[in-house]
């Protein structure tokens, strides 16, 4: 089952600032969402970030969420991680 992958504005905004090497992999990584929305280079996020998957690129981190009932994947961010983490959680209290 092929799923439908969405990016957010706020997902393409954090994707922009990646420097252009990283970018163009985190892309591919994305567009591989669709045939298979969680790799083995996935993970689950816990705590308060619950519900999220990341999947790791050397340093960085993309977050997103898998609705297998609608079959979409929603990217949510992308960044360092360093900073994605606290971000996110910023990002889902608001």
């Amino acid at each position: 089952m092929r799923y439908e992958v969405r990016v957010t504005e706020d997902a393409v905004r954090s994707l922009n600032q990646l420097p252009k090497r990283v970018r163009v992999r985190c892309w591919a990584e994305i567009k591989l969402l669709a045939d298979r929305p969680r790799p083995a280079s996935s993970g689950a996020l816990q705590g308060k970030l619950r519900g999220l998957r990341r999947i790791r690129i050397g340093d960085y981190r993309i977050a997103y969420r898998v609705d297998d009932s609608s079959s979409v994947v929603v990217v949510h961010w992308a960044g360092h991680r360093s900073r994605i983490y606290e971000e996110i959680g910023r990002r889902t209290q608001s």
